[in-house]
């Protein structure tokens, strides 16, 4: 023993002197487990019977048939024995933000829309830049990560990067503290935008390389080309650098091009891609997350101006085109708050109803596994987090939903998720003892 050691003894048994306090034992975290009568495995695509979950904080710690998995005295049962259990299921384009109003106001428009979509069974959101909000999206983050309220996992964006053109900073600065997007310009510029991204905390960058576009009178899409090759390629290398991946804003013609060529990680929308592009999707094993409610949103407005054609409408052809040709297509909703975007009248909301893709995607030609296994696997491995999310598996997080019925044979189930669980704590549960 060391002097000092031999020192405090001796004075902790002099008189008048209390022990020292004992540390109590630290308590073991309560286990639950739950009971799944259907569980839907992406990786095989069937649905596994009479299954047991076990979870110990935000983790499962095993899962298997239960007669293999026993559930340990004193455990927390879940009983979904009538229920299909599924992955929580990932939007990979998401906004939690945005319109003309202050940024107080934005914080918690981003807390509410987040939590619609967590409610609805998406225990993870990619947010594709914040349309107004600034740093919002991290700052919800991080409240949601030190426990000041239940919320998704967010993969955040902070401002979506884009050059000097009309209509790229809509509000005067005297009202709003952030533009709409954050603008940049040349190869030192874009390179700045990156990294001023990265210093705020932002887990990927996404870059607008296309912007204003029109239908020809033979239902051919042009649009604007923006960033250049050089401009995209600084943006992909600075982000790459700093452990980010590259997001764009790309409906076709040269911006898509471009930002293929310049090796974005991630092509959003990909509406006007022609022959070529969808190739090279299929070569690079590009992902493609093409949006659709939001261009089924703006199909009247398109129709107006260029009947028969619409982004609606094209995006249903392109999109089977790379269905049939192969090419990894994630699934993102394009998600805003109300007003900016409104997917379903009767609750005047985007964020929560974004299941409604799922069934559109199946009449377009997809079998209900792929779309599912489009809003887990596919959409993990896109994001990089194939270690964490996207199925139900050991060493995974507990982000679990369920339904009622079996969503391989009708997928509109999909629509009606009555079970979410996040991180091991139950979101929601309007499961009753007859399902």
């Amino acid at each position: 023993m060391t002097t000092l050691a031999l020192l405090l003894a001796a004075a902790a048994m002099l008189p008048g002197q209390t022990p020292p306090a004992q540390t109590p034992p630290a308590q073991a975290k309560q286990v639950v487990a739950v009971r799944a009568g259907r569980m839907f495995d992406p990786k095989s695509g069937t649905i596994l019977a009479n299954q047991v979950v076990l979870i110990t904080g935000d983790r499962i710690t095993e899962v298997g048939p239960a007669d293999r998995v026993k559930v340990p005295a004193g455990a927390k049962v879940i009983d979904l024995s009538r229920a299909t259990v599924l992955p929580g299921l990932i939007d990979g384009h998401v906004h939690l933000t945005g319109g003309p109003d202050g940024l107080q106001y934005q914080m918690m428009l981003a807390l509410y829309s987040a939590t619609e979509s967590l409610k609805a069974g998406f225990t993870t959101q990619v947010v594709m830049g914040t349309h107004g909000g600034g740093y919002a999206d991290v700052e919800l983050k991080k409240a949601i990560e030190n426990g000041l309220f239940p919320g998704p996992r967010l993969l955040t964006a902070g401002p979506v990067i884009t050059i000097t053109m009309p209509g790229s900073a809509t509000y005067p600065l005297g009202y709003k503290p952030f533009e709409t997007n954050l603008i940049a310009d040349g190869v030192e510029g874009m390179r700045a935008a990156v990294r001023g991204l990265a210093h705020y905390g932002v887990d990927h960058v996404k870059i607008q390389t296309t912007g204003p576009f029109y239908f020809k009178a033979n239902g051919e899409m042009v649009n604007q080309g923006l960033t250049s090759l050089e401009e995209i390629k600084a943006v992909v290398d600075e982000a790459h650098r700093r452990g980010l991946f590259v997001a764009s804003h790309t409906y076709g013609g040269e911006g898509l091009k471009t930002a293929i060529a310049a090796g974005v990680d991630d092509i959003q929308h990909a509406t006007a891609a022609d022959d070529a592009d969808i190739k090279m999707f299929v070569e690079k094993n590009l992902p493609v997350t093409m949006t659709i409610l939001d261009h089924r949103q703006d199909e009247p407005g398109d129709l107006k101006k260029w009947a028969p054609y619409s982004r609606y409408r094209l995006a249903e052809q392109t999109w089977k085109k790379m269905l049939a040709a192969g090419v990894k297509l994630g699934f993102g909703s394009g998600a805003a708050p109300p007003p900016e975007r409104v997917f379903n009248a009767e609750c005047f909301c985007s964020h929560g109803v974004q299941a409604e893709m799922f069934p559109i995607f199946v009449k377009w030609g997809a079998t209900p596994l792929y779309t599912l296994r489009m809003a887990t696997t596919v959409n993990a491995e896109i994001i990089g987090k194939q270690d964490s999310v996207g199925t139900i598996e050991k060493g995974k997080f507990a982000d679990l939903i369920a339904v009622a019925g079996d969503p391989l044979q009708d997928i509109t189930e999909m629509q009606r998720v009555k079970f979410v669980m996040k991180g091991g704590a139950v979101v929601r549960d309007d499961m009753t003892p007859a399902q």
